[in-house]
């Protein structure tokens, strides 16, 4: 289930990316070549294009990434809620009708009672009273049981009750219901039949067989009907356990897709538009005074948009043909020096001191960690620079990258690039950390990625 889903979340992920971000992308590039076409005459309106593209980029590339990490709403689990026992009509019809049989009845075997017994009003009411608590038998069969057989042992103090056939309807269907339900239902089927068994031998004998045969039969049955049930109920709740376990495992794995996608669609993108949009500038800004550096910011332009169309089909193909619970591969720390070259061309001042060796899936997320830091130097603070300081130890590595702009100031609200870096360095065991500079100005990024075992080297 969890890889099905996988797969179509997939196939929905390479779709978008495909749609939104491979659009924005060619745009940039295509205005990009448009600028250069127009060099010698007036060049501008392509790099206003290139701009006004990166903006929108930005805006989806946003839109995109907040779909991506959307908590997923969690479908509430359709169960109707559990029905509470109550007397219905038919309980009540029911009761009314077996009420009126044992009247009808203690009325007509009156004269069956020995010599001497009197049989009257008190007796009526005892029946009638003995035969009401099956409008019990589904509210709490137990109760009813029980007073039923209060009733029928109250009768060999005062006046008999009859027997007929709604020790059947009465009686019997408590029996049948109280049966089966734990120990309070075995005691209130034992009060019930040892009721009505000394009622019956010690002032109607000759039914004291056939009653106690009906409670006999009506209590296995009952109980019987109870156990199946039970055991039907218990299996169709392991099922539901199963089914809410195996779409509990399908959305966690969606999630950590998608996450993975975000993270992976930021670092390739946001960290691209954002050289792009600075080249085009500094390409328009020194097209007149330095035209030889504004035609190497514009070919930054175009290396950069051919550069992030190879990582988007390297992405999808990731998403078309992934196994499940793969990271997506990119980037590690051996390009890391070149990736700081490339944005020292692009006019970022970078200051880097690299140290160790950089392996695996550790190299991968320092590598991350300094392009995210570093792409938020070029878009939050243009023209600051930035020192690079890598460490890498038996025990793990150690990256802090710190800027010398103005600092976040009041707005303290990660974006998702932090956020996708922060997963990807405590994924690993590792400590983030990110905010204003020790004197309060710049910008500092801190991680410290432990070292893996290295089955990946």
């Amino acid at each position: 289930v969890a890889r099905t889903a996988v797969a179509v979340e997939r196939a929905r992920l390479a779709g978008d990316i495909q749609a939104v971000v491979r659009t924005a992308a060619t745009s940039m590039g295509a205005a990009a070549d448009d600028a250069v076409r127009r060099w010698d005459g007036d060049p501008a309106p392509a790099l206003h294009a290139v701009q006004e593209q990166g903006e929108r980029a930005g805006l989806e590339l946003r839109r995109l990434l907040g779909l991506l990490r959307e908590a997923d709403d969690e479908a509430a689990a359709s169960t109707a809620p559990e029905e509470v026992p109550r007397i219905s009509r038919r309980d009540v019809v029911l009761a009314v009708a077996v009420t009126v049989l044992a009247v009808a009845e203690n009325v007509a075997y009156r004269s069956e009672f020995p010599v001497g017994v009197t049989v009257g009003a008190v007796s009526v009411l005892l029946t009638a009273g003995a035969a009401s608590t099956v409008v019990l038998r589904r509210v709490a069969p137990e109760l009813g049981a029980t007073l039923c057989g209060l009733l029928f042992a109250a009768a060999i103090w005062t006046q008999p009750l009859a027997g007929g056939f709604w020790l059947i309807a009465g009686p019997g269907v408590l029996a049948w219901a109280a049966a089966g339900r734990g120990v309070r239902g075995l005691l209130a089927v034992a009060a019930l039949a040892a009721g009505v068994g000394a009622e019956m031998a010690s002032l109607d004998p000759d039914n004291l067989f056939m009653a106690l045969l009906v409670l006999a039969v009506a209590a296995i049955g009952g109980a019987t009907v109870r156990a199946t049930e039970g055991w039907q109920h218990r299996a169709q709740d392991r099922a539901d356990r199963r089914a809410v376990e195996l779409d509990a495992a399908a959305g966690a794995a969606v999630r950590a897709e998608r996450l993975a996608v975000a993270r992976e669609l930021h670092d390739v993108v946001s960290h691209a538009v954002g050289v792009m949009v600075m080249q085009a500038g500094a390409a328009l800004a020194t097209r007149a005074s330095d035209p030889e550096r504004a035609r190497r910011a514009l070919d930054v332009v175009r290396r950069t948009a051919g550069e992030t169309l190879d990582e988007l089909d390297r992405l999808v193909d990731v998403l078309d043909h992934g196994v499940l619970g793969a990271e997506v591969p990119g980037p590690d720390g051996h390009q890391l020096a070149a990736l700081i070259e490339r944005l020292r061309a692009a006019g970022l001042t970078v200051r880097a001191e690299l140290d160790g060796d950089l392996h695996g899936e550790v190299g991968a997320v320092v590598y991350r960690v300094v392009q995210e830091a570093l792409t938020n130097v070029i878009r939050h603070a243009p023209g600051a620079g930035a020192v690079v300081r890598v460490d890498a130890h038996p025990a793990g590595v150690d990256v802090e990258v710190i800027d010398d702009g103005p600092g976040p100031g009041t707005r303290q609200r990660r974006g998702y690039g932090l956020v996708g870096i922060e997963e990807r360095v405590r994924r690993l065991g590792g400590d983030f950390a990110a905010g204003p500079g020790p004197d309060g100005r710049g910008f500092r990024v801190h991680a410290w990625v432990p070292a893996l075992a290295r089955t990946d080297a």
